[in-house]
């Protein structure tokens, strides 16, 4: 691949907020998967948690903000390579 560097730039605006839902998707599906397990909730509650808060769209942000960083620096055809290799729930 040549002279490839070792690190990739975001805004930091982007990386904030990247951070920001992060840091809420793991506190809060911590909780949930614990209160589900421990039998005190409905399992419904998870998909009301992605419904009420907008999560696959804020994902799909994410992964948008995070390829375009990446293809800058390895191009787009690897990243679309790590994108293939990826696990993809369903496909076994």
């Amino acid at each position: 691949m040549g002279d490839v560097r070792e690190c990739v730039s975001i805004p930091v605006a982007d990386a904030s907020r990247a951070f920001q839902d992060l840091n809420e998707y793991v506190v809060s599906l911590d909780r949930i998967m614990s209160r589900i397990g421990t039998g005190g909730k409905d399992p419904q509650i998870l998909l009301q948690y992605f419904s009420d808060r907008d999560v696959f769209r804020r994902i799909a942000w994410l992964r948008g903000v995070m390829g375009e960083a990446l293809e800058d620096v390895i191009g787009e055809d690897e990243v679309d390579r790590i994108g293939e290799d990826s696990y993809v729930f369903g496909e076994e």
